[in-house]
């Protein structure tokens, strides 16, 4: 949820993840799905900062946290690591690596922590950056901006799945930063994502995607009137358009936006207005 102001389902059963994902970060055995209504819904405190842009997103293990926070003149990424999903996140620090003294919006990072994106104004439009390193005691290596991504469109709301392979993200149409939303897939990380496809089936006026790792389950902000809310929506197959939309009504209280899942989807992370000041806040529900 990018707030200026920038503001930036689920069915039951086993899916086979690849293993390599599954493990990473040492978190719980990716085939166990959450469903049903999310519940036990607690602000993060560590990361509540009252900035007036904000995000959250949480890593594929459950284990990690990003968000932006400001130094005074920009936004810059933060991180915070728990050793266990039972724990709090404890205080954070900035990301390591060498970033333009420009905001820095909406981190996402692959389940290895190799790969790190987010979005910035660039030249001349606003565009989804990768920053990567050799190690996860490493800083990040400078940013390249994803070209094929922001030549014809201003984009957003990054998020990178947990191998890395796919890109979900949105057009930014509208003075509040949603659009439409885009996928953009490739066979190997080796190679360079190409140009986005646009998603079916879903309203315009949206922003800031989180797909699941079979790519059928999707959630994403949505404008409602002055406010924003949470949606979520399936399709049958990665080829067919999403449909089934619901409201996530049991966290919309007050502007919630900006939703973020762990790889087994029984933890979300979200933005609210709900206290009076965008923070984040975190979600769970039963892991079948």
């Amino acid at each position: 949820m990018k707030l200026v102001a920038l503001l930036v389902v689920a069915g039951c059963g086993r899916l086979d993840f690849d293993a390599r994902v599954a493990d990473a970060g040492g978190g719980p055995d990716a085939a166990c799905l959450g469903t049903g209504a999310f519940t036990d819904i607690q602000k993060i405190a560590s990361a509540s900062t009252g900035d007036l842009h904000t995000a959250a997103f949480i890593t594929p293990d459950g284990l990690g946290l990003i968000w932006n926070q400001s130094d005074g003149a920009n936004e810059h990424l933060w991180t915070s690591t728990r050793t266990s999903r039972m724990d709090a996140f404890p205080p954070g620090a900035p990301i390591a690596g060498t970033f333009a003294n420009a905001n820095q919006l909406g981190g996402s990072l692959t389940a290895d922590g190799l790969e790190l994106y987010f979005d910035s104004v660039g030249t001349p439009k606003n565009c989804i950056y990768r920053a990567t390193r050799a190690t996860t005691s490493a800083p990040f290596d400078p940013p390249v901006a994803l070209a094929a991504l922001c030549q014809t469109l201003d984009t957003a709301g990054a998020q990178i799945s947990a191998d890395g392979l796919t890109l979900v993200y949105n057009s930014v149409t509208d003075g509040v930063g949603e659009g439409d939303l885009y996928i953009s897939e490739r066979p190997s990380r080796s190679t360079e994502f190409p140009t986005g496809k646009m998603l079916g089936g879903l309203p315009s006026g949206i922003g800031y995607p989180a797909l699941s790792a079979d790519r059928l389950r999707l959630w994403f902000e949505e404008e409602s009137g002055t406010a924003i809310k949470i949606v979520s929506a399936v399709r049958i197959s990665p080829s067919d358009v999403f449909s089934q939309l619901h409201d996530v009504t049991e966290i919309d209280v007050n502007d919630e936006g900006d939703p973020s899942l762990t790889l087994d989807e029984s933890e979300l992370t979200f933005v609210s207005h709900r206290d009076g000041s965008y923070a984040p806040y975190i979600a769970t529900r039963p892991c079948l």
